[in-house]
Formats: structure tokens, sequence, C-alpha cells
């Protein structure tokens, strides 16, 4: 199996920053010593010429005499007041990740946020010997990015007991993880957005007033026919106002609220050869959030059906194209292997239930692909015009907001842990229960469908976004 996708051409990238090579050994080297209590003889550490390297950080491998291995994770870009509470908060993430669940992450074994030691912000951690889901086994170039089907239900199986233990993670606010001084755990401001919020509907106003699309108008209408370009332009223009304007009127949903991991695909996910779980990497930009945010992981994605093209649904709702049925039918597998986890855990429903309503999904995936830098996909592209309907995913978000314990939080310095649904959120799951079973009714076409207002003042909009008791 390859493992990690190392290259071993870094003279050839452009896009390395100077980085003192000895300076990071010697740090290195220094922590080892303290943790052997002998600074009589210092060992010695080697950087293989080999590394690997993504948007935002290079990894380099350190070795040492006695064969132990660590990873030197360095930002690429100059330093700022974000990147330095993104590193912190990872950091601070990882522990409590280790401290309070079973979850296998990477031992941070030292850090500088800042750039004058070696040139970039680092962090070292112990390294992981094995390789991301995505690469293994051939890689993208291969598979194509699939899981092979072999794995893939034992694989989908593992990753719901670590969704749902990583939810379990929760405080009674939002915002970014932090390790005080006292030891105790607490929740800082978002970098770019502010809070910590302590309602849903606060983070969600607050997201509409920073909200930007990531294209200008430009680029857009040159990805567009001329026909549809002012339309899709002005949903992309109202669609934070819209949102602004709906959130306003959302209850005020309190926490505790859960932890989420922004990158949660199987490129984050290091395995061994029979495909078991390792570890899960990159937290950065980890945080809390409300649970109208959590989202399946990255890759079970689909368009949301709100902003996708109507052509590629059957008159039912139902997708026409093969594989994105199969996702579908992937997506109700997984949320059954989360209930599973829930109950095996002790947990409440609260995962597996916003896993499963539509409207919670629309609404969580859209938001995103709102403001997405574009990493995965886009929020729309030239086949599908995904905006063309985007202000209608706001039409019904007022009813939001029902999925909360409204418990009180045991300790607000420290970590919560799921309590009992509330009736809100039992009524909800026992809802989704029922859509569910449908399927075994209509085998063909049953809850797998988008969901349409009967209302007829407003005939032709969707209905999204909403639990109904």
């Amino acid at each position: 199996m390859d493992r990690l996708n190392w290259k071993s051409d870094i003279g050839q990238e452009p896009s390395i920053p100077h980085i003192d090579w000895d300076a990071l050994k010697q740090y290195a080297i220094s922590i080892k010593c303290a943790q052997s209590r002998n600074t009589a003889h210092p060992p010695k550490c080697e950087i293989p010429p080999i590394y690997s390297m993504g948007g935002v950080h290079l990894v380099r491998l350190l070795v040492f005499e006695d064969d132990t291995k660590w990873v030197a994770r360095i930002q690429l870009h100059q330093e700022t007041q974000h990147s330095k509470s993104l590193l912190l908060s990872e950091k601070d993430t990882l522990s409590i990740v280790q401290e309070q669940t079973d979850i296998p992450v990477p031992r941070v074994i030292g850090y500088d946020e800042c750039q004058e030691r070696i040139g970039r912000a680092f962090m070292i951690m112990d390294f992981i010997p094995g390789s991301t889901a995505m690469n293994a086994f051939g890689g993208p170039q291969i598979h194509g990015g699939e899981i092979p089907l072999r794995h893939k239900a034992k694989f989908h199986s593992d990753i719901a007991h670590i969704q749902a233990t990583m939810t379990s993670i929760r405080f009674p606010k939002i915002g970014m993880i932090t390790l005080r001084a006292n030891g105790s755990y607490d929740i800082d401001p978002i970098p770019g957005l502010g809070g910590p919020f302590e309602t849903a509907q606060d983070y969600f106003m607050a997201w509409a007033d920073n909200a930007k699309f990531p294209m200008g108008e430009t680029t857009i209408r040159s990805q567009l026919p001329s026909h549809m370009a002012d339309e899709i332009i002005l949903s992309i223009q109202e669609f934070p106002s819209r949102l602004k304007d709906a959130a306003r009127a959302l209850p005020l949903s309190k926490g505790p609220f859960p932890l989420h991991h922004p990158d949660f695909y199987h490129s984050n996910v290091i395995i061994d050869d029979a495909y078991n779980i390792l570890s899960i990497i990159d937290w950065e930009g980890a945080l809390t959030v409300p649970w109208e945010a959590v989202e399946f992981p990255a890759f079970l994605y689909t368009v949301p059906p709100p902003i996708d093209l109507p052509s590629k649904y059957d008159c039912d709702g139902y997708p026409i194209n093969p594989v994105i049925q199969n996702r579908w039918e992937e997506r109700q597998d997984y949320i059954q292997s989360v209930k599973k986890a829930e109950r095996q855990r002790g947990l409440g429903c609260e995962l597996s239930t916003v896993l499963a309503s539509p409207k919670i999904q629309n609404l969580a995936t859209s938001i995103r692909l709102y403001s997405e830098d574009g990493k995965e996909r886009m929020y729309f592209d030239s086949s599908d015009f995904a905006l063309s309907a985007a202000h209608r995913v706001t039409d019904r978000v007022t009813d939001l907001g029902t999925i909360q314990t409204d418990e009180a939080h045991p300790n607000r310095n420290n970590i919560s842990h799921p309590s009992s649904p509330s009736p809100a959120a039992s009524n909800v799951d026992k809802k989704a229960k029922e859509d569910l079973h449908r399927k075994d009714a209509s085998p063909q076409k049953s809850h797998l469908h988008r969901q349409t207002n009967k209302d007829t003042t407003n005939e032709g909009q969707d209905d999204f976004f909403y639990f109904e008791d």
C-alpha cells in the first residue's frame, strides 16, 4: 500500500516557503531529550527527502536514531492572527478528543503558532504508519476516490461510530474549543465570524453578515447560459440576506452544541491494509456548531435537490443518475449505523435525527457550499446550475431549530455529555423512523424524494428545513 502519498521532488515545489530545517530538527531533539530526561546525549534526528503537501500545509517526516518517527505539519502561508487561532484550537481539540473519547487521533508533541522559530508556524505529531483512505489501493487514479466495495460497509459503520462519538462532545456555546490555564475547556470566537454564540439564531445571523460567495460576477456569467445568468446571480446575492431574515424568526435554540469536523472526508482518515481506521486527522477549523449545521461525512455528499437541476430527478423527485441513487441508499444505511452507534454508546438520537431530515441536510449543505473555497465542489457548475433555486432554501427555514435538548450545561467550563433527547427531538426521531419505514412499503420510490409544500398559496416552492412535531 502507498504510504501517505509521499513525494521526493521537494526542490521542484515553487510554493514551499523557506524553512529552517536545522531549527526544526533542533526543536524536535529538545522535545525528545525532555521526554527521556537525558540532555547529556541528545539523539540524532534526520528529515528524509520526502514530503507530502496539500493546499495549506507541508508535511515532513522526522526520524530519530531509535527509529521513533514524528511528522511536522508546517503552514505554507504567512502567520496571521487567524492562522494562530486555528492552530491553537486544533491542538486543544485534539486534546479533548483524546481525553474524552476513544476516537483515534494523532498526539500533539510540540508546536509553535508563530513563524519566527523555523520560518512558518508548525505542529509536530506522532507519525501514523498508514495511508489515507483516499490514497489507499492505488489512489483516485485507480478507483476515482471511491471506497472499495468489499470494505465499504465496515468503513461506513466505523465512521458512523466515530461521528456519533464526536458529536457527544458538546458545549453550551458555538465556537472554537480552547484549553484554559486552569485545565478546563471552553469556547472561543470563530475567526472571521465572531462569537462565541449562545444560540443557533445568533450563529446564522453572523454567518449571513459575513458570507461571501467565492466567485465574482464575471466568472459566474462566464459559466452560465446568458438566459439564466441574471436569475442565478440574483439568487447568489440574496441568499445571505434571505437566510438572515429567516434566522430572525428562529426559536432561540440553545446548547449544548456538538463538535464538528469541517473536513470529515476519507482523505483525512488513516487506514491500514485491511481498511481499519488508525486515525482521524486534519482537525483545523473544528468547532462546535448548531445541530442544523451537522452533515454526513463528505464521502456521502450529494447536491441538495432544491439547488440542483430539476431535470436530474423524476416526477417523484428521485434521482435519475444511478450513481446518485446509490449514494442516497448509502446515506440511509449510514443513518442506521449512526442509530446503532447511538444505542450502543447510550447517546441521544440527535445525530441520526438531523441526518435523516432532508430539510436539515439541505440547509447545512447549502450554507457550506455557498462560501466554500472550492476544495471539493463549487456551489454550482455549468452542468447543473445549482443556484437557480437558491432562493428556495430559506422559504420555510423559520420553523427550523427544534432539534435541541433544552438542558442546562452541567459545567460551563468543561465538557458536556449528551443527555436524553427533548420531547421535540423524540418526536422528530419518531417521524424520521416513520419516513424510513415507508421504504419497505414502496421500495422503488419512497422517502427518497423531494418534499413539496402542499399549501397552494406557495405552489411550486419547496418546503424545507424544519421539523414538525
